[in-house]
C-alpha cells in the first residue's frame, strides 16, 4: 500500500492512463478533512499534474472521484505524519525532483527541453515549486508508513515452523534434482575473431568434449574455458529441476546417466558439454538454514505490510471527512 505514495514518473504515467481528464465544474470546496479544505483549485492542480505527460485526457465522473479520494486519504496521511514528527528534508526532496523532472525531459513530449517543460507547466497552472512541495508530501507520508513498518517484530521460530508446514506441498516441494555441472563455449571463446565464429565454437566443444572422454579433468578445463559463471566453481551449477533451464540443456541433463559426460548440446548461449554429478528424487527442501532465513524475510514483510495497511485504515476511519463531489 505504501508504493502509491511514491512519486515516480512510472506511477504517474500508471496514474494517468486510468485517469485521464479533469474537472470544471461543481462546487469550490470539494472536500473537508478534519476542517482543512480540498478546493476546487487545488483538485485541478492535482489532476493537472497527473496529466503532465498525457495531453488531452479526459476523467470520468468515477474517476474523478477517485482522485479526490486519493487527496482526501493524503490529507489523512499527511497530517498523522506531522503529528508525529516527521518533517521535509529539503535536500532529498530537491533530489527526488530533479529525478523526476530528468525523466520527464527525456520523454518525446518534451525532448529533453528544459524549456518545453517550464512551458507545459504553465499551460498547466502549475510550477517547480508546487511539484516540490507535493514530493515534499509524500517523501513526510513514506517515512512514517516505513517507520510503522518497522515496528514488526522478528519472526520466532514456532512461526516460521508453522509457515513451512502450511507452504510445504506448493512452496517448498520439487521435482526430481540433479546436480549438474557443464562448460560453456560460445563466440565469447574467440573475442579476437571479427568473422562468423560459429564454426570454430562447435569445433572447440568437439575438443574438449574428447579431452574429456579420454580423461582430463572435466572442472579444469571448465575453468579455463567456459564462458558461464560456474567456470569458476569447476563448471559445477549446483542442483536443479528440468523446468529451472532452457529446454536443451534440460532434456540432456535429466536424461543423463551419472557420471557421465554429454556430447555437446547446443542452446542460445552457445554449446554445453555436460555432467550429472549426484541424483535427488522429487519431494521437499529441507527446512534448512537457507529456507529459515527466506522464511523469516517474508513473514517479517508481511507483518510489516499488515501494521502499515491496520494505520492507514484506522487514520481514515477516524477523521472527520465532508465530501461535496457528487
Amino acid at each position: 500500500m505504501a508504493s502509491q505514495y511514491r512519486i515516480t514518473v512510472v506511477l504517474l504515467l500508471v496514474a494517468a492512463l486510468f485517469l485521464p481528464g479533469c474537472a470544471q465544474n461543481g462546487p469550490s470546496v470539494y472536500a473537508v478533512v478534519d476542517g482543512k479544505e480540498i478546493t476546487r483549485e487545488a483538485y485541478q492542480s492535482y489532476e493537472n499534474f497527473l496529466r503532465l505527460s498525457q495531453p488531452g485526457l479526459e476523467l470520468s465522473r468515477d474517476e474523478q472521484k477517485q482522485v479526490l479520494a486519493d487527496m482526501i486519504d493524503r490529507q489523512v496521511y499527511l497530517a498523522e505524519a506531522e503529528k508525529r514528527g516527521f518533517a521535509v528534508d529539503p535536500e532529498a526532496a530537491q533530489k527526488e525532483y530533479d529525478n523526476f523532472r530528468t525523466q520527464v525531459l527525456s520523454q518525446d513530449l518534451f525532448g529533453n527541453s528544459r524549456v518545453v517543460f517550464l512551458t507545459r507547466l504553465q499551460e498547466l497552472g502549475l510550477s517547480e515549486k508546487w511539484i516540490l512541495a507535493l514530493i515534499g508530501e509524500y517523501q513526510v507520508i513514506n517515512a512514517m508508513i516505513e517507520a510503522e513498518r518497522e515496528k514488526a517484530p522478528e519472526p520466532d521460530d514456532l512461526a516460521i515452523e508453522t509457515y513451512y508446514k502450511e507452504k510445504k506441498d506448493s512452496v517448498y516441494a520439487h521435482g526430481e534434482l540433479r546436480n549438474v555441472r557443464h562448460i560453456l563455449v560460445n563466440k565469447d571463446n574467440f573475442p579476437e575473431d571479427e568473422e562468423d565464429v560459429a564454426q570454430k565454437t562447435k569445433e572447440l566443444a568437439d575438443n574438449l568434449y574428447n579431452r574429456l572422454t579420454t580423461g582430463e579433468d572435466f572442472a579444469q578445463l571448465a575453468q579455463e574455458y567456459s564462458q558461464d559463471s560456474s567456470a569458476k566453481e569447476g563448471g559445477e551449477i549446483g542442483f536443479i529441476e528440468k523446468d529451472d533451464v532452457v529446454e536443451s540443456f534440460g532434456e540432456e541433463a535429466f536424461s543423463l546417466e551419472l557420471n557421465v559426460v554429454s556430447q555437446p548440446v547446443e542452446s542460445r548461449y552457445g554449446w554445453h558439454i555436460l555432467e550429472v554429478l549426484e541424483i535427488q528424487p522429487a519431494g521437499h527442501y529441507e527446512l534448512d538454514e537457507t529456507i529459515k532465513a527466506q522464511i523469516s524475510s517474508t513473514l517479517l514483510k508481511n507483518e510489516g505490510n499488515r501494521l502499515v495497511e491496520a494505520l492507514l485504515l484506522e487514520l481514515t476511519e477516524k477523521a472527520q471527512i465532508t465530501t461535496n463531489f457528487k
